[in-house]
Parts: C-alpha cells; structure tokens; sequence
C-alpha cells in the first residue's frame, strides 16, 4: 500500500500524515520514518529539520546560513539527509509496517541516497505514507505506485 498526499504549502499534509501515523500507533501498527519540521523564530521560518520519529535523532535539513545546494532561500545539508533520513527510512523500512516520509521535497531530493531510497520504497511491497510536494506527484506515480 502506498499513499501519497499532496497539496500546496500550508494545506495540512503533515497534519494529515501525523494524525495516520497516530491512529496507526493506537491500533498498535509499528511505525517508523522521518518528518520535516519548521525551524521557526518568532514568526520567521528559518529552516527546516529532519528527524527520526522512532530514536528522536535530529539534524537540520536546510536553513538560511547553510551553505550548500540551494532550493530558494535555503541552504540544504545533504548530510543532515544521509545521516539522519536515510537510516531512519532503511530501519523503517526493515523493521516496522509502515514507513512514514514528511516529506519528499526538493530539499530531500538533494541526497542522491534518499532518491535512491525512495525510489526503492515505492518499487516494493512496504507500506507507505508520505506527503510529496506537489510537483513531485507525476514522478512519484512513474515509479508504478
């Protein structure tokens, strides 16, 4: 099973891959994977996170003084990804029935391990709950989800 969800900046696709990731733990299905949480000051966005929902390990993804690939304004730190993400996705992945991705971005895209990650993922038999941003929908559904 995979399920995708989608939609713009700010329409709740965490929330809703949250609220299933909950459910699912409360109906003790094991789950395991990462989110992307905002990195915020006051009310200034000024990065991202990624962490591990299972150890709570974390790193930030992509921040205003990063140097590194860039997407917009943000630095991305690619190794913030491989550290952190892809070893939380493979555990996942191994270990547990649903593997939960917040989210499949551009910023993530940067790590060529996390790519090849996902496109694993999607080509097996796991199960899968992940929000994508929205202009990653076609791609996601050419790799036969």
């Amino acid at each position: 099973m995979k399920i995708v969800i989608t939609g713009r900046h700010g329409s709740g696709k965490s929330t809703l891959v949250w609220r299933i990731r909950s459910y699912l733990e409360e109906t003790d299905r094991s789950t395991g994977g990462i989110i992307t949480p905002e990195i915020r000051e006051g009310s200034s966005r000024r990065g991202f996170e990624i962490v591990d929902i299972k150890s709570g390990r974390r790193a930030v993804l992509a921040a205003l003084d990063i140097r590194g690939p860039r997407v917009g304004r943000y630095g991305v730190s690619v190794e913030a990804v491989d550290e952190v993400a892809v070893p939380a996705l493979r555990r996942a992945m191994e270990e547990d029935e649903y593997v939960i991705i917040d989210e499949i971005a551009p910023m993530e895209l940067k790590s060529e391990e996390f790519r090849g990650l996902v496109d694993e993922l999607f080509s097996s038999g796991v199960n899968v709950i992940a929000a994508v941003h929205r202009g990653l929908v076609q791609s996601i559904k050419k790799r036969g989800t």
